[in-house]
C-alpha cells in the first residue's frame, strides 16, 4: 500500500475542493479567533510594560504614607533593605483661578531643581522649576490642555489669606497622573474642575498652610511586590503614619490597571470564544465527511490500510483548516500589534510606548490554531478508523432503524401537515445532526450576548449613577468664609433647588486596615443623592452613624454593626457602620450634615444643584459662568461633563465592545452556516429521492426550514443561560472598590439575539436550498443502487 499516501493526498486535495466554502469558513474563523488573540494581548504586555517604563523612568513611589512626622517617618525607612529612594513633600488641595474657570485643584511641592529623589516630572513643553523664581509653577499636562495653558501664562492660587498670582513655567508629565484621577473615589472627574500644580517646596508650603506633607518610598526592583514591602509598610505605620498606600492603589495607576486588566480578559476570552466556535465547526464538518465517505473508508480498510493512515488522512483535514487560518492571523496579528499599541497609549496620552512582538504569544497563536483542527477531527477521524468493512460497504442500505417514541408520535399526529411532521420525525433520526445545529446555536448566542451584555451593562451603570445616585446637575465648593450662599445659587437663572453638603478627605480604619476614601454629609431626606442598596432599591441616612459603599467592607473586613475609626486633619472620631450601599462607581463613607460635624467639626463647605427640566448645551454653560462668578465659590463640576470623561475612560471598551458584537454577529452566522450546509450535503441521498419523487423543490426547502429551525429554537434556553454567565464573567474583569459592574441586559437583548440567530438560520437555508436544486439525481440514484 506505498501509493496510499499519495491516494489520500489527493482525495485530501479533492474533498477541500468540493468543500471549499465550509473549510473556509472554518479557516476564517481560526484567523479571526488567531489574529485577535496575537494583537490583542500583545498591546496588552505592551501596554503594561508602557506604563512600567513611565514609572521606572520617572521614580514612581511604590508607598505613600500620610499623617504623623514625614522627617520622622522618612528617617525609619531611608536606611532600611530594599529602599531606593525617599522622598517628603507637601501636598494639598487649594483653590484657584483658571480664567473664568474656578477650581479646587492640588499643589505638590518639589525640589527648587524639580528633581527629588522619588516622584519625579517630565518637562514636556517649557522650562523646569528654578531657585530664583519661587511663584514659577509647573502644570499638569491634562490641567494644560483642559484650560490652554503653556510657558508665560499666569493663573491664581489661594493661599488661605489672599489670591496669589503664579506664572507657568512648563508643561509636565507625572507618573502619578497618568490618568486624570484626583481619588479613588473621583477617578472620572469634571476636566474643568481639577488641575495639579508642581511648586517649589516652600511655595507649595506657604499656599497648603496646614496642609498635608507625605512621605514617597521608592523600592528596588528585589523588594518591590515581596515580603520586604510589607515589612517597610510596618515600619511606616510604626513611625506614626496614619495611611500606607501602596503603588497598586494609587488612583491614577489602580484606574489604568483596572482598564488593563479588563483588556486582559477581553484578549483572550473572546478568542477562545472564536477557536472553540472554529472547532465546533471542524467536527460538524468532518464527521459529516466521514459518515458521507463509509463506502470509501470500508474499502480502504479492506483493502488493508492501516487505521492509523484513516485516523490521520481525516484528521488532516481539520489541522489543514486550522493550520492555515492560523498562519494568516498570526501573520496580521503581528503587523497589527504595534498599530494597537500605538493607538491604545496615544489614546490614553501615555508618554512611553513599548512595542514588542513576543515569540511566545505568536507560538501560542498558531499552535492555538492547530489544536483547533485537532480537537475538531479527532473524534471524526477515530471513529472513521474504527468503522467495520463489511457494515460500512453497506452504505445507508444498512439495517433500518425502528423509529423510537418521538418518531411514533409524530407519525400519529395527522392534524399537522406532512412538512412538519417530516421535519419534526428528523430531529431524532439524526441526533448527532440536531445537536450539531443546537451547538452552533448556542455558541452564537454566547458570542452575540457576551458582546452586547458588555455594553448594555455599561450603559446601564451610567444611567444608575447619574439617575439613581447622583442626582445632582452640578457641586459648588465654596469658601466657609463667604457665609451662606444657598439664596444666591438659587437665584441664578436655571437653578431649581440648592442643597448645602459638607465633604472631607477622611481615612476609615479598621483593626489594622486603613482606606482613603471622602466623607460627604447631607441634610435628612436629601434629594440630590440615592443611597441605593443591594435590592437595588433606596434607603434614607442613618441619624447616627455612616453609610458605606460595600466594598468598605472587604477593605477593612467589618459589617455592618462594626465601629470604624475616622481620620480627618483635625484628629480622629469613632462611628458605627450603619450600612452598606451597592453604588457603581466609587467606595465613600455618608452620613447627615449633623453627624459630620461631629466627626470633623466642620460645617457645610459645598452645594449641590439641581437644575429644571430641559436644561442643556448652552444653558448649563452659562449656568455654569454665573456660579463661578459668585463671590466665595471655589469651584464647580458639571455632572454632565463628568459624564463624558467616563466615556473617554469607557472609549475603547466601546470600540472593542462594538466589534466583538459585529465579529460575533459574523461568527455565528458562519458557525450556523456550516452546521445547515453540511447536514444538507449529509442527506444528499434523501433528499435527491425526494425529488427523484416529484417532491417540488419549495417543500423540500420547507421541511428543511422547519427542522433547522426548530432545532434551533430547542438550543435557546440553553444558550441564553451561557451567553448570560459568559457575559457576567466578563464583566467580572471590572469589578474593584472603584467600579461594580452588573449585568444588565433586560428582555429586548436576549430576544434580539435569539431573532438574529433564528435569522442566520433562514439566511443559511439559501445555500443550502442551492445545494438541493444542484444535485445531480441520475448520479445519485445510481450510486444509491450500487
Amino acid at each position: 500500500m506505498t501509493g496510499v499516501p499519495r491516494i489520500l493526498f489527493t482525495k485530501t486535495r479533492r474533498d477541500i475542493r468540493r468543500r471549499l466554502a465550509q473549510f473556509a469558513a472554518i479557516a476564517t474563523t481560526v484567523l479571526v479567533g488567531v489574529l485577535l488573540f496575537t494583537a490583542s494581548y500583545d498591546a496588552y504586555r505592551n501596554l503594561g510594560e508602557s506604563y512600567e517604563r513611565t514609572y521606572e523612568r520617572l521614580h514612581f513611589a511604590d508607598l505613600t504614607a500620610t499623617g504623623g512626622d514625614p522627617e520622622r517617618i522618612a528617617r525609619a525607612v531611608r536606611d532600611a533593605g530594599g529602599v531606593a529612594g525617599v522622598t517628603v513633600r507637601t501636598e494639598a488641595r487649594v483653590p484657584m483661578r483658571v480664567g473664568d474657570d474656578k477650581l479646587l485643584g492640588r499643589v505638590t511641592g518639589l525640589p527648587a531643581d524639580g528633581r527629588p529623589e522619588v516622584g519625579r516630572v517630565d518637562v514636556v513643553d517649557g522650562r523646569g522649576l528654578s531657585p530664583g523664581d519661587p511663584g514659577g509653577v509647573l502644570v499638569e499636562r491634562h490641567a494644560a490642555d483642559t484650560f490652554g495653558l503653556s510657558p508665560g501664562d499666569t493663573l491664581r492660587a489661594f493661599d488661605g489669606s489672599a489670591w496669589r498670582t503664579l506664572t507657568v513655567r512648563g508643561t509636565v508629565v507625572s507618573p502619578e497622573y497618568l490618568w486624570p484621577a484626583y481619588t479613588r473615589q473621583e477617578v472620572l472627574i469634571d476636566p474643568h474642575s481639577f488641575a495639579v500644580l508642581f511648586a517649589p517646596e516652600a511655595t507649595a508650603r506657604e499656599l497648603a498652610g496646614d496642609g498635608s506633607r507625605q512621605t514617597l518610598v521608592e523600592l528596588t526592583g528585589a523588594a518591590r511586590g515581596g515580603p520586604a514591602a510589607d515589612r517597610i509598610a510596618d515600619r511606616l505605620r510604626e513611625a506614626g503614619a496614619v495611611d500606607v498606600m501602596p503603588r497598586a492603589d494609587q488612583p491614577s495607576n489602580a484606574t489604568l490597571k483596572e482598564d488593563l486588566k479588563g483588556f486582559e480578559q477581553l484578549a483572550v476570552a473572546f478568542p477562545v470564544l472564536f477557536l472553540s466556535a472554529a472547532a465546533v465547526a471542524a467536527y460538524i464538518l468532518i464527521t459529516r465527511l466521514v459518515l458521507a465517505e463509509r463506502k470509501i473508508i470500508a474499502t480502504f480498510l479492506a483493502a488493508g490500510a492501516p487505521r492509523g493512515t484513516v485516523v490521520r488522512h481525516y484528521l488532516g483535514h481539520g489541522v489543514l483548516a486550522g493550520t492555515a487560518g492560523a498562519v494568516l492571523g498570526a501573520a496580521l496579528g503581528t503587523a497589527a500589534t504595534a498599530g494597537v499599541s500605538h493607538a491604545y497609549t496615544s489614546a490614553l496620552d501615555i508618554p512611553d510606548t513599548v512595542v514588542q512582538t513576543r515569540p511566545g504569544v505568536l507560538v501560542t497563536g498558531l499552535f492555538f490554531g492547530v489544536l483547533v483542527g485537532l480537537a475538531g477531527g479527532i473524534a471524526p477521524a477515530l471513529a472513521a478508523s474504527r468503522a467495520a468493512p463489511a457494515e460500512a460497504m453497506r452504505g445507508d442500505a444498512g439495517t433500518p432503524k425502528a423509529p423510537g417514541r418521538w418518531g411514533r408520535a409524530v407519525a400519529r399526529a395527522r392534524r399537522l401537515p406532512v412538512v412538519l411532521r417530516m421535519a419534526l420525525r428528523e430531529l431524532t433520526r439524526s441526533r448527532r445532526r440536531t445537536l450539531a445545529t443546537m451547538t452552533g446555536t448556542v455558541l452564537a448566542l454566547i458570542l452575540t450576548l457576551s458582546s452586547v451584555g458588555m455594553i448594555t451593562s455599561m450603559v446601564s451603570l451610567l444611567d444608575v449613577q447619574f439617575g439613581t445616585v447622583q442626582r445632582q446637575d452640578a457641586t459648588v465648593v465654596a469658601d466657609p468664609r463667604a457665609g451662606d450662599l444657598a439664596e444666591r445659587l438659587g437665584e441664578v437663572e436655571s437653578v431649581a433647588r440648592v442643597e448645602a453638603i459638607t465633604t472631607v478627605p477622611v481615612t476609615a480604619s479598621a483593626d489594622g486596615h486603613s482606606y482613603p476614601t471622602t466623607l460627604t454629609g447631607y441634610r435628612p431626606g436629601t434629594v440630590m443623592h440615592g443611597f441605593r442598596t443591594g435590592d437595588g432599591g433606596t434607603r434614607e441616612l442613618p441619624g447616627e452613624g455612616v453609610l458605606a459603599g460595600r466594598a468598605l467592607a472587604d477593605r477593612l473586613d467589618v459589617s455592618v454593626g462594626d465601629t470604624l475609626t475616622v481620620h480627618t486633619p483635625g484628629g480622629a472620631e469613632r462611628v458605627r457602620l450603619a450600612g452598606l450601599l451597592d453604588e457603581p462607581i466609587g467606595t465613600e463613607l455618608y452620613a447627615t450634615r449633623d453627624t459630620v460635624a461631629a466627626l470633623t467639626g466642620l460645617e457645610a463647605n459645598g452645594y449641590q444643584l439641581r437644575f429644571e427640566d430641559g436644561v442643556t448645551g448652552d444653558g448649563r454653560d452659562e449656568a455654569r459662568s454665573a456660579v463661578t462668578a459668585l463671590d466665595g465659590v471655589v469651584a464647580y463640576t458639571d455632572e454632565q461633563a463628568l459624564r463624558r470623561q467616563i466615556d473617554r475612560f469607557l472609549g475603547l471598551f466601546w470600540i472593542f465592545a462594538g466589534v466583538m458584537l459585529v465579529l460575533g454577529g459574523i461568527l455565528a452566522l458562519t458557525v450556523i452556516y456550516v452546521t445547515m450546509t453540511v447536514n444538507v450535503a449529509e442527506r444528499t441521498n434523501e433528499l435527491a429521492t425526494l425529488r427523484a419523487a416529484g417532491v417540488p423543490l419549495r417543500r423540500i426547502a420547507k421541511i428543511l426550514a422547519v427542522e433547522n429551525l426548530t432545532a434551533t429554537l430547542l438550543a435557546v434556553p440553553a444558550g441564553l443561560v451561557l451567553g448570560a454567565v459568559a457575559a457576567r464573567e466578563s464583566l467580572r474583569a471590572f469589578d474593584s472598590d472603584m467600579f461594580t459592574v452588573e449585568l444588565s441586559m433586560g428582555w429586548p437583548v436576549p430576544a434580539a439575539a435569539v431573532a438574529a440567530v433564528l435569522a442566520a438560520s433562514l439566511l443559511s437555508q439559501v445555500p443550502a436550498v442551492r445545494m438541493v436544486r444542484r444535485l445531480d439525481l441520475a448520479r445519485v440514484v445510481r450510486e444509491r443502487a450500487q
